[in-house]
């Protein structure tokens, strides 16, 4: 940890977080020109001689940057208004202690992309379709985002600018006088978080990026160059949902200097360490997720014998198949698959549950309704293996599909699914896809925080105070960002005032280890060579009679959270083979958010 150089008048943190105020001396070297080949720059302050997961090993004697623009003093300080009892930025639980005040000299032009009173970050989104709940009457409420390879500047006058507007239907040219859904998110996150969190005398400038919907490695690669060139950002948001080839756009603006967040789910601790410390995400890295899933299988599943199948599969000793995804788009998913299987078969209690279990494979992954012939085909097969084998558990490690739930009940096989929660199968929506008979025989665990409301969410308590008369579906966009942003800004605030990747590092790296206290909040900290937020989750299972907790009319089933939501440590799981008990656990009102990436 750095020496303090920099006196910071007045700077208030009620917490046992200490934010680094580095020295600008110190700081890592301004890089103004990106590096021409594939492999990273090995000039001083480039991320090859950081140290991961502690800011021990980060150099410090690079030169200072070339100087900003005069200021950095505030002429008042900047009051923020906290809540909480001890005190915390926003009304989100997840927030950091609160810094209700600065009144100091920030160090201006910190890193590019950071200047006195500005931070330039870029959300890197997908050109596509949206649709809205107020529909033209000739293009079934469609809207289109503005082309591709076009900017949109967030601070510009609502609908100003055409890169910003909303048009209507395929291939429209003229834009509507509105701004585009996926704006709006934007544009009331830049409002709420700027006003709300700790910046340090400094605006975050958010800019998005329409990227094109059909990419190649080689398009990425342009994309940030392009990006690089016009914005030269701090930070860097990827949104984009479709394409692939995201991990090439990274690295390739990790290379400039830019850093990353997100609230992305699958990726390996390698991935992070390799690009250490420019890029973060909110949800776990792969490792951490096969720690918490294999602890609570060896302590909370294997022990015990079959207690939660249905009709047809006979009380006794489980006998498991392991299901898992092989489609190419979702390699983070394999991964985890593979980590997992290992660790099962080493649980402390000696089951090895791997040694004959069947292994299910299916190769299409995140299709609610899948109308290939083949998804069926191979949910029939499958099926009928582990029908034959007799399989009464099956562990489903991470991913989603439906048609193995719908071969399950034409057959009338019941077995337990006991679910690696990945995100985006262990929601609301997905949970009411599967079909109704099979699925009350399932349970997940899971990372996701709990909801009582969804009009409590944290996600949509900032939209409205940021846009307080939303639409229903500028509201349903708006959580799809959220956690992203939320990575960003916790980032900038705990770096403190003197911005740069390493006081990001630094400030990340400080948070105390330390077990949740709620079931609303994760415990978020930061093991040594790990660069990922989320390290606990709790177990739900699946109520297929319960009404729908958000109020839609006719539909049924929820993911009940057993001991009210409580939140674990891989390897502290508490209790026996307990779920299905309570049918007064309290629904999860978690729902999808299609931006996540799982792999």
């Amino acid at each position: 940890m750095f020496i303090l150089a920099i006196l910071i008048a007045a700077l208030v943190l009620p917490s046992a977080l200490n934010l680094p105020q580095a020295n600008p001396s110190t700081v890592l070297e301004y890089a103004p020109i990106p590096p021409e080949d594939d492999d990273i720059s090995s000039n001083e302050g480039s991320i090859s001689e950081l140290g991961l997961g502690s800011s021990t090993g980060l150099s410090t004697g690079a030169p200072a940057p070339p100087p900003g623009p005069a200021g950095g003093k505030g002429q008042k300080p900047v009051t923020k208004r906290c809540v909480g009892k001890p005190p915390r930025q926003t009304e989100d639980p997840n927030s950091p202690p609160c810094v209700p005040f600065f009144d100091g000299d920030n160090g201006g032009v910190t890193w590019q992309g950071v200047k006195a009173d500005e931070i330039t970050v870029l959300v890197y989104a997908t050109s596509h379709l949206f649709i809205d709940e107020n529909p033209s009457s000739d293009t079934q409420g469609q809207e289109t985002t503005p082309p591709a390879g076009t900017y949109c500047d967030v601070d510009k006058p609502n609908a100003s600018e055409a890169n910003c507007a909303s048009y209507r239907g395929t291939g429209a040219t003229t834009r509507e006088p509105d701004d585009h859904t996926f704006v709006k998110m934007v544009r009331a996150y830049s409002r709420y978080f700027n006003e709300r969190f700790q910046t340090y005398n400094r605006h975050v400038h958010f800019h998005i990026f329409w990227s094109s919907g059909t990419q190649t490695p080689a398009t990425r690669r342009a994309d940030a160059q392009a990006n690089w060139e016009r914005l030269k950002p701090f930070a860097v948001i990827d949104a984009t949902i479709f394409g692939g080839h995201n991990e090439v756009y990274a690295e390739a603006m990790v290379k400039r200097r830019a850093m990353l967040f997100g609230a992305t789910a699958a990726i390996p601790a390698s991935y992070y360490r390799k690009f250490a410390p420019y890029i973060w995400s909110f949800w776990p890295d792969v490792e951490h997720w096969v720690d918490q899933y294999v602890s609570y299988v060896c302590t909370k599943v294997a022990p015990f014998p079959v207690a939660h199948a249905g009709a047809g599969i006979e009380p006794g000793e489980r006998k498991y198949a392991f299901m898992w995804t092989t489609d190419p788009e979702y390699q983070g998913l394999q991964l985890f698959a593979s980590l997992a299987r290992e660790g099962l078969q080493n649980c402390p209690n000696g089951a090895k549950l791997d040694v004959v279990a069947p292994k299910i494979t299916y190769s299409r992954n995140q299709f609610a309704e899948d109308a290939s012939p083949d998804a069926a085909t191979e949910a029939a097969t499958n099926i009928a293996t582990m029908q034959d084998q007799d399989v009464t558990t099956v562990l489903w490690l991470g991913g989603y599909e439906t048609a193995h739930s719908r071969q399950a009940s034409k057959v009338e096989y019941f077995p337990e699914w006991v679910v690696a929660g990945d995100q985006y199968n262990d929601t609301l929506e997905h949970g009411q896809a599967q079909e109704d008979d099979v699925w009350r025989h399932a349970w997940v665990v899971t990372n996701q925080l709990r909801e009582d409301k969804l009009e409590d969410s944290p996600c949509r308590q900032a939209f409205r105070e940021a846009e307080p008369r939303p639409t229903r579906n500028t509201e349903l966009e708006a959580c799809r960002g959220y956690r992203s942003i939320f990575t960003l800004f916790k980032a900038i605030q705990v770096a403190g005032p003197y911005l740069a990747p390493e006081t990001v590092d630094q400030g990340q790296h400080a948070i105390p280890r330390a077990a949740s206290v709620s079931s609303f909040i994760a415990a978020c900290f930061y093991d040594p060579g790990d660069y990922t937020c989320v390290k606990d989750a709790h177990e739900a299972w699946w109520d297929s009679s319960a009404p729908d907790p958000t109020g839609a009319p006719g539909v049924f089933g929820c993911y009940r959270m057993v001991r009210e939501g409580k939140r674990y440590l891989a390897g502290e799981w508490e209790g026996g083979d307990d779920v299905f008990q309570n049918q007064s656990d309290p629904c999860n009102t978690v729902n999808r958010d299609p931006a996540i990436s799982t792999g």
